[in-house]
């Protein structure tokens, strides 16, 4: 048993000479280089495609809420319950049609915006990292 631990001693110490040799021949070649600033601006290029296409998302939705609220409290001076109900399911017919629109466009641009950054990222020297392939997943909520 004794013999066997030594063993296992001295292999531990040989495995430990060999580290700082790697260390040293990686530390030789040195880090490659990393164009900061081509990354910067692919970063803010994304973020700000990202950020238009919530303010046009946004203000498309908030004028189909105005509309929709307009026609369907108009529909009420209607006086006949079938022209009334025709005016408030018209109403929230374009209302639906507007927001699949306004939905369809924002997921475009979303998906757009992250492929444009991939290829972008992908031309900037040594600006690899791995939550850049993962942060599409948090912006799918968007």
């Amino acid at each position: 048993m004794r013999n066997g631990l030594v063993k296992v001693l001295l292999l531990a110490g040989v495995m430990c000479i060999g580290f700082p040799v790697l260390a040293q021949d990686a530390a030789s070649k040195g880090t490659p280089k990393i164009d900061v600033s081509c990354i910067q601006n692919a970063i803010d290029e994304r973020d700000n495609s990202l950020v238009a296409m919530v303010d046009i998302w946004s203000s498309s939705v908030k004028s189909a809420l105005e509309t929709r609220r307009d026609l369907e409290r108009s529909s009420w001076d209607i006086p006949g319950y079938k022209e009334r109900r025709l005016a408030q399911r018209k109403a929230w017919s374009d209302y639906g049609k507007v927001l699949r629109y306004a939905n369809n466009q924002k997921k475009k641009e979303r998906v757009s915006a992250w492929k444009k950054f991939e290829h972008n990222r992908k031309e900037c020297e040594g600006a690899y990292s791995p939550e850049m392939n993962t942060g599409s997943t948090y912006d799918a909520n968007l």
